[in-house]
């Protein structure tokens, strides 16, 4: 009796909450937040279906084990419902979307969990219990399709960030990320989500007695080959050899012991950080690999065109005469010969080149001091293998340590083969699945006795393990389309690829850049893409992390595609990078001998299968006059490469061709056939010496992106651009020609306008530019309802118009820095464009003052350097709430601003960036600065007038999180605070320039190396 009241009560408590979460609380406190938000209108109608389900209990006949899970699912229903009632306000919506997330994951787990039979009993009918079934497995199966969602999104959003994060910032590492630090924020979603689904599937496994535990540290801390970097560190330090190599088998770590003394603080202090790093290449030619070098150390761009090989050599030997101390590490040398041409540093002991390489014989012919580096020991091989595997685990189950102890071993000590594949069985807690595995690593070395083969077969497991349904085989595969150690782009060198193929795209409730991105992530999680940063030595603007794929790993993409198939089956025909200067022989069909009933023979020949084709940066000059039969080609990259002509018929075969990369060719016209390319999606013809485009181009109805940056001999575009309706990505940048001149009425017909863009009503993101134009079209910003980013480089614009109320509603990035002579923006802009994250007016020499932009809720970055006349900053800008989540404030430059905006407690509460450099007028630090806890970086370097650093109303020490301070050039400072000194986070002070005094407490710290001072 006690145990049917007892369920009675929680049916009622389950009864009244439903009730409550379906009426009050949807349809009063949060519909107006959460209208059109998929999560929230996916888990509503699961709800409403519950009730019924609850309604249906019996409150007699059950058991402890069903009270247990009704008594959870209350509990659950309860948070969902705190979730919902808490997210009231707008700028709450992407925090209130995230636990919302979260709870729909608990949700799941709980209805993976929920035992029908244990219910049967508390229902009084077997229709009951079969209509209960049936709900509860509909319930089950759409909370598992948003789990996958929320899995997907989450990765997504995290690579996106980790991606769109500078890993450099205006001579800033503060607020910047490194490639570890990315990767790490990936894998970890990739392991919450493998800790998600071993728990429910195995939880046998899970609750196994526990095995080693397992530090969290980078794979740097355990790569084994200490003996060797401490060796090369001295012989580039002490030794008279100019020459160090590292030698070693593909993938036994050459790079990352390279990387390791590279980044080594004795060895920047020896060199005086005058360390340069150049990836050679397989294919690489003497002319590219100088202009490499050239570009490194001096930033000057590459060769002139008539000047030789050698005589090229002999004007960068003079270029660098003068340089004291410099290291060169030439990473993945295969040609002894590019040794000679690449020995362009003077000839002086305090010079170093340092070499990486698999064939010894390369240091032999240069009589380098070598260095092999060791293959792991065994028990380096079992904790990096464990490290990549159970990454984020406190325990390895004690069911699994002797199979991760057989794999490490299977391994053969090679780094990259441990990561890969410890990644590839990271989460698997299936026995059965180890088994497997182990059987498929011991056949490498049965069905091949070449190294690199077993390596490749190795390798493979990882591959064949990924998930078909997602593609996410295909997006590996396509990295053996980029030349070899290429830096590769997701914007600009994946997603055009990915989306011309439908590869993305194809969910129209999910963004394709998002699912670009979430791809990508679960690569760069599995170990199979790295992430790479590398700050600019010349230019001023972030830089962004790029992916790359390890030369070993793009040989097994081109074995994976090419092993035991011909040439004609080849679905992939990748040869970038090679020196080719022609169209490929071997791409050429065999021809096949055939007799007609006459008796005559003729010649037939084979059609090839393949979908895709690279041929980038392969020096190719010449194309046949007519691509062979290809009736399956739907991508075509020939871009970097020195063509001038397309020949009239190549096209003509292509029918089914849907992405064209062309770019930095140097073809003047495109041939007739072009206009019958009708389902290309992705047109790229940036830096072409294209004069004209053919009218047909208005036959491209399915066209979705067409990039034409820099194309300085285009003098038009053509009218019919007007009739790409599909249109979602268009970049016409340009320094010296103006596409959109308005010069007359004849002289005009035929040629496309600006106001032909209020056509393109698909358009998500615009780049343009213009030298005369001085108003954007009327409507403009009305008809693109879709635009996410607008960048412009008008020389005439003075105004922007004001958006309506349902303008711009989408826009996340608004550029305008190409826009000297703008004035002011509109008054309503701070309240209209809900969206934008970035606004960049730097450059805008004639901006007289500023909106309200304070309003704005989801503003991350707002840069006005150089703004030149702009006198006054909206005192709105230091209101308590202001600029919520606003992380980087760049002002550099306004020389006529001397006051900074009050700043009330609560305003900026997010900011991490500061930079006031060159404020000429600015005479002290403004005292509210103070109120700016979370800073991290502060740049007052060129303030000229700005004579002490602390006063009356400020004092750094109400600064706890800073970390670097730039005060170069700030020539009337005597003396700096001793305050600094007792900043805990501080490490890095900048006083190039400065005369101030350093006080013993700031002497103190950086005697004890806690900051780094700059002179």
């Amino acid at each position: 009796m006690a145990e049917a009241l007892a369920i009675a009560a929680s049916i009622s408590l389950l009864k009244a909450l439903v009730s409550s979460l379906l009426s009050e609380v949807v349809k009063q406190n949060v519909s107006t937040v959460w209208a059109g938000n998929k999560d929230y209108e996916r888990l509503r109608g699961m709800l409403s279906r519950l009730e019924p389900v609850v309604s249906s209990i019996s409150p007699t006949g059950g058991d402890a084990s069903t009270n247990a899970w009704l008594e959870a699912l209350r509990e659950r229903l309860e948070a969902v419902k705190k979730v919902l009632e808490t997210s009231s306000s707008l700028w709450k919506r992407i925090s209130g979307s995230s636990m919302l997330v979260k709870e729909t994951v608990k949700l799941t787990n709980l209805f993976d969990e929920a035992s029908i039979v244990s219910l049967q009993s508390s229902l009084t009918t077997k229709e009951e219990v079969s209509n209960m079934r049936e709900t509860m497995k509909e319930i089950s199966e759409q909370l598992y399709e948003l789990r996958l969602d929320t899995q997907r999104r989450d990765m997504a959003q995290t690579t996106r960030a980790a991606m769109m994060t500078p890993s450099w910032y205006y001579n800033s590492d503060v607020g910047a990320i490194t490639a570890t630090e990315a990767c790490g924020r990936i894998k970890d979603v990739a392991d919450s989500v493998a800790s998600t689904s071993s728990t429910s599937a195995s939880p046998n496994i899970q609750q196994a007695s526990p095995g080693p535990v397992l530090r969290r540290q980078d794979s740097f801390t355990i790569f084994g080959g200490d003996e060797v970097v401490e060796e090369a560190k001295s012989l580039l330090q002490e030794s008279e050899s100019r020459w160090v190599g590292l030698w070693a088998s593909g993938g036994a770590g050459k790079t990352l012991a390279a990387q390791r003394i590279f980044n080594d603080s004795s060895i920047l202090s020896h060199f005086e950080e005058n360390c340069y790093w150049v990836t050679v290449t397989k294919e690489i030619r003497p002319a590219s690999l100088l202009g490499k070098v050239r570009w490194e150390i001096t930033g000057r761009p590459e060769k002139a065109p008539n000047l030789s090989d050698a005589d090229f050599k002999n004007q960068l030997s003079w270029e660098l005469r003068d340089r004291k101390k410099l290291l060169l590490v030439l990473d993945d040398v295969w040609d002894g010969e590019l040794l000679d041409w690449s020995d362009v540093l003077p000839n002086r002991t305090t010079c170093k080149i340092l070499v990486t390489t698999r064939n010894e014989e390369v240091l032999n012919q240069r009589h380098a001091a070598k260095l092999q580096v060791p293959l792991l020991s065994p028990d380096h091989s079992w904790q990096l293998f464990c490290w990549s595997a159970f990454r984020g685990v406190s325990h390895v189950p004690a069911e699994l340590k002797d199979y991760a102890t057989h794999v490490s071993n299977e391994c053969k000590g090679l780094p990259l083969a441990l990561k890969v594949i410890g990644r590839a069985v990271a989460g698997k807690t299936d026995v059965r699945y180890w088994q497997l595995s182990l059987q498929k690593l011991r056949n490498a070395d049965i069905l091949s006795t070449d190294h690199e083969i077993q390596l490749y077969l190795r390798l493979k497991l990882s591959v064949d393990e990924l998930p078909a349904r997602t593609h996410l085989k295909d997006c590996f595969l396509y990295f053996a389309a980029f030349p070899e150690d290429k830096n590769i782009q997701v914007d600009e060198d994946l997603l055009p690829l990915w989306l011309g193929e439908r590869i993305v795209g194809k969910n129209p409730d999910y963004n394709p850049v998002d699912e670009a991105y979430e791809l990508l992530g679960w690569l760069i999680s599995r170990s199979l893409i790295e992430l790479h940063s590398k700050p600019s030595r010349i230019t001023m603007s972030p830089d962004f992390m790029t992916c790359k794929v390890h030369d070993v790993l793009r040989d097994l993409a081109r074995y994976i595609l090419q092993h035991d198939v011909v040439t004609s089956e080849r679905v992939c025909l990748y040869e970038a990078g090679r020196n080719l200067k022609g169209f490929p022989v071997e791409w050429t069909p065999p021809a096949i001998g055939s007799s007609k009933p006459s008796g005559t023979s003729t010649t037939v020949t084979t059609s090839l299968r393949a979908c895709r084709m690279s041929l980038m940066e392969s020096n190719l000059e010449d194309l046949p006059p007519k691509l062979f039969d290809a009736p399956k080609l739907q991508v075509l990259l020939l871009r970097d490469n020195p063509l001038i002509v397309i020949p009239d018929g190549f096209f003509s075969n292509l029918r089914n061709l849907r992405v064209l990369d062309l770019r930095h060719t140097s073809i003047t016209t495109l041939p007739s056939s072009f206009g019958n390319l009708k389902l290309l999606v992705v047109l790229n013809l940036s830096q072409t010496e294209l004069t004209k485009l053919p009218h047909s181009l208005g036959n491209l109805s399915n066209l979705e992106q067409l990039n034409l940056d820099f194309c300085e001999k285009l003098t038009y575009l053509p009218s019919q651009l007007s009739s790409l309706s599909r249109l979602r990505i268009l970049s016409v940048l340009s320094l010296t020609q103006d596409v959109w001149s308005d010069t007359g009425v004849l002289s005009n017909w035929g040629k496309a306008d600006l106001k032909d863009l209020t056509h393109l009503v698909a358009l998500e993101n615009l780049r343009i530019a213009s030298q005369s134009q001085k108003n954007i079209p009327t409507g403009l910003t009305t008809a693109l309802k879709k635009l996410r980013i607008l960048e412009l480089m008008f020389l005439g614009l003075k105004s922007f118009p004001a958006p309506g109320p349902d303008d711009l509603q989408q826009l996340e990035l608004l550029n305008l820095r190409g826009c000297p002579c703008l004035t002011s923006l509109p008054a309503s802009f701070g309240s209209s464009v809900q969206c934008l994250a970035t606004l960049d007016l730097s450059g805008c020499h004639g901006l007289l003052s500023l909106p309200e932009l304070d309003g704005l809720p989801q503003l991350l970055t707002l840069k006005l350097d150089n703004c030149s006349r702009l006198q006054l900053l909206p005192a709105s800008f230091g209101r308590p709430g202001g600029f919520p989540v606003l992380k980087h404030l760049s002002m550099s430059s306004c020389r006529k601003v001397a006051i900074f905006p009050e700043l009330k407690p609560g305003a900026m509460p997010q900011l991490v960036y500061l930079n006031l450099k060159a404020w000429v007028q600015l005479p002290n630090v403004p005292e509210s600065l103070a109120n700016l806890t979370t800073l991290r970086y502060l740049s007052l370097s060129s303030c000229t007038q700005l004579q002490s650093l602390e006063h009356n109303s400020f004092c750094f020490q109400k600064l706890p999180n800073l970390e670097e301070l730039d005060l170069e050039k700030t020539q009337q400072l005597s003396e700096l605070p001793a305050s600094l000194g007792s900043l805990y986070n501080l490490r890095k002070l900048n006083i190039r320039d400065c005369p101030a005094l350093i006080p013993e407490e700031v002497e103190f710290m950086i005697l004890h190396r806690r900051i780094e001072i700059v002179k």
